[in-house]
């Protein structure tokens, strides 16, 4: 079992909580449509998202079996049009040896009749959400990105992105194995890991749903490798593909995005969750809570607005992540160093500053005149506006910007405080946020 700080633990999100507050942020329609798989791929595939492709739809145990099975090749799923936690699902690899077989994923061989059966097992309702009768979906299995070939021998992996107010807020990605029988759901021995929302690059580990674990086999390399690192392709994309889910279906205000990348197509919505499980917060070793109250209530103006807000508020300090790394560098630093903004595109697109560290400050902060001058507060760059009220208990709206910088050659992707410091010797605050990793060098009177 993964153990916990008591302060960790008060920043996850309980089932209890889940349920009674963001659970309410999704309508019967939106539900609706999330339960029924077949009306959310017809709803995306409207709206341009890509999905898998639909090869038929049975309604009853007659189509079943006027349908021409032998005619499929492979590279085909069975489902439950109103199935949860991955039950009832059928993955095929490839043609059997023998007429009218065909091998799953996990080596499993299985016939004509045994595919009719279990489509008619769904349709009596074994697999659906309420235990009613349900529909089957014959769909193309996607093919898998070459980047992962070297994680699973037994299904596809996908991405799970928790999307809130059209902000991604947590992700993973899950691996199939031979226990999980090549589907990625945790509760059935998937491996998770936790996924770093402005790189795409892989940080913890777990197997099931809270078995921590550091290292995964690499079929390529035919080792152990560390979880943490591991690149995912198309990553903006994949951020993308998930919010445009959300704005598609408005009346789902919380849900779990399931994202396959297909080597040719890109990024392929396999499914919505209107009740998205709690796992994910164990292989980020981060809370849900913390973050969908943070985004709460902003508005967020497009796709790539709200992609934006997820890599700025939710960036993970990977120094910390990677220890080899860490090794190389100092985490001394003074209470007033020099720091290195990006203010475009390219190495020499950036500006030095002197920075004051202020450990009693959570986020950092830029002073208005000074980020003016270099061309950073514009519409597209802020984030959102922060409400606060003075000492003398005047309320002002500060914009919060999307900000990249360098201290002692660490690159850090942050949000940052817009404010008055015209009176102050320094135009920058480092806050702790933005600290977490150094050890600030205690100053002598």
């Amino acid at each position: 079992m993964v153990k916990f700080s008591l302060k960790q633990y008060k920043r996850f999100l309980t089932k209890n909580e889940r349920n009674k507050i963001y659970l309410k942020q999704n309508s019967a329609m939106g539900r609706s449509i999330a339960d029924k798989k077949w009306k959310t791929k017809e709803i995306l595939s409207k709206a341009g998202v890509g999905v898998p492709s639909l090869i038929n739809r049975f309604k009853d145990a007659k189509s079943v079996d006027e349908f021409a099975w032998e005619k499929l090749e492979g590279n085909f799923v069975i489902k439950p049009a109103s199935g949860y936690g991955g039950e009832g699902i059928i993955v095929v690899r490839k043609r059997g040896k023998w007429a009218g077989e065909w091998k799953k994923v996990n080596e499993e061989i299985v016939n004509i009749a045994d595919l009719k059966l279990h489509c008619k097992e769904i349709l009596e309702g074994r697999y659906s959400l309420y235990g009613m009768r349900d529909s089957v979906l014959l769909e193309e299995r996607i093919k898998i990105h070459p980047k992962f070939l070297c994680l699973t021998k037994f299904g596809t992996p996908d991405v799970r992105v928790i999307v809130y107010n059209n902000v991604p807020v947590m992700a993973m990605l899950r691996i199939p194995t031979e226990m999980s029988k090549g589907k990625s759901n945790l509760q059935q021995g998937a491996i998770g890991l936790g996924l770093d929302l402005a790189t795409g690059i892989t940080t913890f580990g777990v197997m099931g749903k809270s078995d921590l674990i550091e290292k995964i086999y690499d079929y390529k390399k035919k080792k152990m490798i560390k979880v943490n690192g591991i690149k995912v392709p198309e990553w903006e994309s994949i951020l993308e593909t998930a919010v445009e889910c959300q704005r598609q279906i408005p009346s789902l205000g919380f849900m779990g995005t399931d994202i396959l990348l297909d080597k040719d197509k890109g990024p392929m919505v396999l499914e919505v969750n209107a009740r998205p499980g709690l796992s994910i917060q164990i292989c980020n070793k981060a809370g849900l809570g913390l973050r969908l109250r943070r985004v709460e209530g902003i508005k967020v103006r497009t796709v790539s607005h709200g992609v934006k807000l997820a890599k700025y508020l939710f960036a993970e300090s990977f120094f910390e992540k990677v220890e080899a790394k860490d090794k190389k560098k100092s985490m001394i630093i003074e209470p007033l160093e020099m720091i290195k903004i990006r203010i475009g595109k390219g190495k020499k697109n950036v500006v030095e500053v002197r920075s004051k560290v202020d450990t009693g400050a959570f986020r950092s902060s830029i002073d208005e005149s000074f980020v003016k001058e270099l061309g950073l507060l514009v519409e597209k760059n802020i984030l959102y506006y922060r409400h606060y009220r003075s000492s003398l208990g005047k309320h002002n709206d500060r914009p919060v910007i999307g900000l990249t910088f360098w201290l002692k050659g660490r690159r850090i992707v942050t949000a940052v405080n817009v404010a008055n410091r015209s009176k102050l010797r320094t135009k920058f605050l480092l806050g702790r946020k933005d600290l977490k990793g150094f050890l600030v060098k205690a100053t002598v009177d």
